[in-house]
């Protein structure tokens, strides 16, 4: 910092200051802006500007403007801001970002406003004055158009070029460069912050759910033989082939609500999990779990008896139910995901997570579980596949998975398709990732054959694949949400993201889940390669409908497809502008 302090000081004002632009970003408050995934390293334009009041003819953006401030005389100023949404002015004491205060601001709700010009409307639009001496520089950081009164003058004008000098010269950086752009209280990365938990929070997705920390499983060797083993095979598994685009919809029941509206019940009272005691006496050395269903005056009872006898022999009791997923086939019987947290002889939790089986039969019977023939989870390797474009931000999702869960089990391919503002390979030198591969491709972009060009590179037939897509926000749990939804020849997973509306962000989520999007697959390479693979013949430099016509094929093959509502999984509102290179878009 001292290094700039003497710059400014040396050589005189450049005359112009640091605007980043940030498209795509609804609404009027800047907390809207400060939650955008990409606010303040990822603006879509970095220009500058000679004098602090632009009146840009966009929008739907949002402005950060930077730099310094070189004081003509030393004197009191006042200071002023005015614009046509919220918008605030943060000033140093010193040269350092570090010392901001914000010393004006119009409005904090998204509703306040004024005219040009217009600075006695909020009390909140003019400052104190402040002390600031010749020779001296002042960082300063704004949202939109401020004015700047000397107190012998008597009268504010707008601060212009030779006041003004660049926090740091963009022009010879990359896009994908940020190391250099300040953090300061007004603006900061949000990635690695915990979405705070609030009483009243924005939707009820966002509470705290236990689900939300699932990361890792006990072994396997526990729970071999729980149950005998029984043939599975749904009356929804397709025997014959389908037309183009006939891929079905079907939805698994999720226990207890999880607020994505997949809980096949009337209310939050019928997915509690209690103990029946109408069994205790017969059988007092275990636990039986009822499960309270949807149809009026049924109940479906699981019997855990050797499951329970044998974690209660080793000491483990039941703590308590944290996820049931079930998957329903009508006059048939129904499969469940059952994950339970267990407690040890010496405190310990352990997570337990299993496929069942209940075949139906008469209801007033207790249900007799079984194990699925070759339906199970599997400790494996998943690799995430991505044609890059807002890469950085990926790379950066990914180390957040890493970061919370320590699950070294993942690899990441990107493919790229000649970028040109970004060094990819440096950055992913610099990336906390356990794993990662980077495919560079020629010519225009191609969703299928990018997507395929990354498979081809998973030499291990028994690995996860995961064909994501751009613009995403992650869990932090998603790495064994694909893993434990997966199961090899059996069943693949295409979990359905929330496609946020514009100004809408993880924080404050709202928008519309994305049922007829099937373009985020998580299947097995050795199911990939049966199935064909990516369909790069007919979808070449063109995309839309290739998730769809992926669907019809994985279908055709006898898998099934899990479907689920994923908590906290998001696609960000984005325009398509200046996003590929080509217009062939299907």
């Amino acid at each position: 910092m001292a290094l700039r302090q003497l710059r400014a000081f040396l050589f005189p004002p450049q005359g112009r200051v640091n605007m980043h632009v940030f498209d795509d970003c609804c609404g009027g408050s800047l907390d809207q802006l400060r939650n955008n995934l990409l606010y303040p390293l990822f603006p879509s334009v970095r220009t500058t500007v000679s004098r602090l009041a632009v009146s840009p003819q966009w929008s739907s953006y949002g402005l950060r403007i930077f730099g310094y401030l070189h004081p003509e005389v030393t004197d009191e100023y006042i200071f002023a801001v005015s614009s046509d949404d919220n918008s605030e002015f943060w000033l140093s004491l010193n040269e350092s970002p570090e010392n901001l205060q914000c010393i004006v601001y119009v409005g904090q709700t998204g509703n306040e406003w004024t005219a040009p010009g217009e600075y006695w409307k909020f009390a909140s639009q003019i400052s104190k004055p402040v002390l600031y001496e010749f020779f001296c520089t002042y960082f300063f950081q704004k949202h939109t158009r401020k004015r700047l009164l000397n107190r012998d003058n008597g009268y504010f004008s707008v601060i212009t070029s030779e006041f003004l000098s660049l926090y740091e010269d963009e022009s010879s950086l990359q896009m994908g460069d940020i190391d250099h752009i300040p953090q300061t209280k007004a603006s900061y990365d949000r990635l690695f912050q915990p979405i705070p938990m609030s009483p009243n929070p924005a939707g009820d997705m966002i509470r705290e759910d236990p689900r939300d920390h699932i990361y890792k499983c006990q072994h396997e060797s526990n729970l071999k033989d729980l149950f005998p083993e029984c043939h599975y095979s749904p009356s929804y598994i397709l025997k014959e082939q389908i037309g183009r685009y006939e891929g079905v919809y079907l939805f698994s029941s999720v226990y207890p609500n999880d607020y994505t509206r997949q809980t096949n019940a009337y209310d939050d009272d019928m997915c509690f999990y209690k103990q029946d005691p109408s069994f205790q006496a017969e059988y007092e050395a275990c636990s039986i779990l009822l499960i309270k269903t949807r149809r009026c005056g049924v109940h479906t009872y699981f019997w855990f008896y050797s499951f329970w006898c044998l974690f209660l022999h080793s000491g483990y009791s039941l703590l308590r139910v944290l996820n049931v997923v079930q998957r329903e086939d009508n006059g048939v019987g129904s499969r469940y995901l059952v994950e339970l947290e267990l407690v040890g002889p010496q405190g310990q939790k352990v997570l337990v997570s299993r496929y069942v089986y209940a075949p139906s039969q008469d209801s007033r019977k207790p249900t007799i579980l079984c194990s699925p023939k070759a339906f199970m989870q599997r400790k494996c390797t998943i690799t995430k596949l991505n044609v890059a474009r807002w890469i950085i931000q990926f790379i950066r999702e990914m180390e957040k998975v890493y970061r919370v869960t320590g699950d070294k089990n993942f690899n990441v391919i990107i493919v790229d398709y000649s970028s040109s503002d970004i060094d990819i390979e440096k950055r992913l030198k610099k990336a906390a990732l356990p794993s990662y591969k980077l495919k560079k491709m020629d010519g225009n972009f191609q969703r299928s054959g990018g997507l395929q060009a990354g498979i081809d590179l998973v030499e291990d037939e028994h690995s996860i694949l995961f064909l994501c897509d751009l613009h995403l926000y992650y869990p932090v749990n998603i790495i064994n949400s694909i893993r434990k939804h997966c199961v090899e020849g059996k069943m693949v997973y295409a979990p359905i993201v929330m496609r946020l509306d514009c100004g809408a962000s993880p924080r404050a989520p709202a928008g519309l889940w994305e049922v007829a999007g099937y373009g985020l697959m998580g299947i097995y390479k050795s199911d990939m390669d049966r199935i064909g693979g990516m369909n790069t013949r007919e979808f070449t430099d063109k995309w839309g409908g290739e998730d769809w016509e992926l669907l019809d094929r994985v279908l055709g093959n006898g898998l099934e497809v899990e479907r689920l509502h994923l908590r906290n999984f998001f696609h960000h509102f984005h325009s398509k502008r200046g996003m590929w290179e080509n217009k062939n878009q299907g």
